[in-house]
């Protein structure tokens, strides 16, 4: 495959909305430097899943070399976690670019991130015992590796309930692409103070921010090595009540709401004239008989057997 102009190589990899969707450093930053490494590679017939598992063996790496819990494993263990964001939007680009664009390059592509999710800050935790002799580091990393798979998982499981839900239905429901919601630009950070503080809390547990905190640790510690033990613990120490307690909220406000039924009905309306009822483990999509006009995602709540 011969190398196109950048221009081109743009128009065809990037997302419509590039320069609008996504945090700032990954607009500016990133996804342009991912481009000149699409650029490069592209006529090497690498595919979007090999591009997906180098980023996976980085992020896992960075992971090991945070566990060393040292100055050089934090510094090794930042420059792979940047080269691992920087392969996560490569291998988009190389999808869209060969036309190979799948579920299954997504559903890939979710994993690896749930597993960074995962082993990163378990790293992170297992180093600052390994450096201190104190096994509270190790636990405190756990529940910070809990709390954001938390995060990040309950989009999937929400997903997850949909499919269960749809593979029950008997009858017609109509699909409403965008109902639950667009990809939308980053909100501006809020004036109120209490839902500044929620703002800042939910940024805080994004992996790319505990990428740049692990990042500023390690320069830090290579400019004065005294000082990389207290702000490598003071940068844990901050992320895991921040991740615990987002999560906890974060999912205590979905229940309390019943986020996942109303999306539900965004996605998929009831036709008109018609309900959805749940009735001897079926969801069935019948005549409203009643006086009132049926309303979109009219069912009750469901729980997994």
């Amino acid at each position: 495959m011969k190398r196109m102009p950048l221009v081109d190589l743009e128009q065809r990899c990037q997302k419509p909305d590039h320069r609008r969707i996504g945090n700032w450093m990954a607009r500016r930053l990133v996804r342009p430097a991912a481009l000149r490494v699409t650029w490069l590679v592209s006529p090497w017939g690498v595919s979007a899943g090999a591009a997906t598992l180098a980023a996976w063996a980085c992020g896992a790496a960075a992971a090991g070399a945070l566990a060393a819990g040292s100055v050089a494993g934090w510094a090794c263990g930042a420059a792979l976690l940047q080269a691992w964001y920087l392969l996560d939007h490569v291998d988009g680009q190389l999808a869209r670019l060969r036309g190979t664009a799948s579920l299954d390059g997504v559903e890939l592509d979710y994993l690896m991130h749930h597993t960074i999710n995962l082993l990163v800050p378990l790293g992170a935790g297992a180093g600052l015992a390994a450096a201190g002799g104190n096994s509270i580091w190790a636990f405190a990393g756990a529940v910070w590796a809990i709390s954001l798979v938390l995060l990040s998982a309950r989009h999937d499981a929400r997903y997850k309930a949909f499919v269960q839900r749809l593979k029950r239905v008997r009858g017609r429901l109509e699909v409403r692409g965008g109902g639950g919601g667009r990809p939308e630009p980053q909100p501006p950070m809020p004036d109120d103070w209490l839902r500044r503080a929620a703002w800042l809390a939910r940024k805080s547990t994004e992996m790319h921010v505990v990428m740049n905190a692990v990042t500023g640790v390690a320069l830090l510690g290579i400019v004065a090595e005294s000082v990389f033990l207290p702000a490598a613990r003071a940068c844990v120490g901050t992320a895991v009540p921040l991740a615990f307690f987002t999560a906890l909220w974060t999912i205590a406000r979905s229940q309390a709401r019943q986020a996942a039924e109303a999306e539900f009905a965004a996605w998929y309306r009831v036709p008109r004239g018609k309900n959805l009822v749940f009735r001897d483990g079926w969801w069935l999509v019948e005549e409203d008989n009643s006086e009132k006009p049926a309303r979109s995602g009219n069912c009750r709540r469901e729980q997994s057997s």
